[in-house]
């Protein structure tokens, strides 16, 4: 079945990349500020946590001599491509119904481009955070190299997420509500606004095995920490095997739902 799946990606390749382009194209047909709505939102977050933390919390300090605003926004930028995956990505089915019913059409196919719009989307953010920290005197460095790499692996662990969880959500409304709620514990206990190395030893070997914090702290080695994110095994490790565990479930879910969901949207 995994290897079916793939075969499935690959043939559908060209249609999984126009359906991702014309997702992005909807959802913001019809906005004076069109693309900038891509910006608006995160900026707007992300100025309301520094000042927060900054003036209100007062634990706002350079992390290894980086800005904490760069700090800051290499983590709540990936957050909302990993939100958006987490609520609306774990039932994707119910959000393009007429692609459920069309029978020629792989349902595998449905997570991959809906990912992977949010992924460009997230790819837009992260061109922007160079941008602007080029723009006050912090250069890329060798380290930068990786990101793609990083958001490669992310690519694939969420659409495995995605295809794991959307038949159950499909099959019960009240799992997709489920998931929905636990996007706002996501964002508050996996280290997007606070250092992971404060936590205690236990909870930081716990912590580990979040694949939010690992997608955030790659990402934050890419721009602050200056580290290739292979060498912190220690996180590697516990993330893989997360990672492995989400496509074994995605490709049983799959082989036993796949064919009731048309039946239940």
């Amino acid at each position: 079945m995994l290897f079916s799946i793939i075969r499935e990606n690959w043939r559908w390749r060209h249609q999984v990349w126009n359906l991702a382009k014309i997702d992005l194209v909807k959802t913001y047909r019809g906005a004076a500020l069109g693309k900038l709505w891509l910006f608006a939102k995160p900026a707007v977050y992300i100025f309301v946590f520094w000042f927060a933390l900054r003036f209100g919390i007062r634990s706002s300090a350079d992390v290894n001599g980086k800005p904490f605003l760069l700090w800051l926004a290499a983590g709540v930028f990936p957050w909302f491509f990993m939100s958006d995956m987490i609520t609306t990505g774990s039932d994707v089915y119910r959000r393009y119904p007429y692609l459920v019913n069309r029978i020629k059409f792989p349902l595998s196919l449905i997570s991959t481009f809906y990912t992977l719009s949010l992924l460009i989307i997230m790819a837009c953010m992260m061109a922007f955070t160079v941008a602007v920290s080029a723009i006050f005197g912090i250069y890329p460095s060798i380290y930068l190299l990786q990101l793609p790499l990083v958001m490669a692996i992310m690519f694939i662990f969420w659409v495995a997420w995605s295809m794991m969880l959307s038949p159950l959500g499909a099959i019960s409304r009240d799992f997709a509500k489920l998931m929905k709620t636990l996007g706002t514990p996501f964002f508050w206990l996996s280290g997007i606004l606070f250092r992971l190395d404060s936590l205690p030893h236990a909870a930081r070997v716990v912590m580990a095995f979040n694949p939010v914090s690992w997608c955030v702290e790659a990402i934050r080695d890419c721009f602050v920490y200056d580290t290739w994110f292979w060498t912190q095994w220690q996180d590697l490790v516990p993330f893989l095997f997360v990672l492995v565990l989400v496509a074994a479930l995605a490709v049983h879910n799959y082989r036993r739902l796949h064919t009731e969901v048309p039946d239940v949207i």
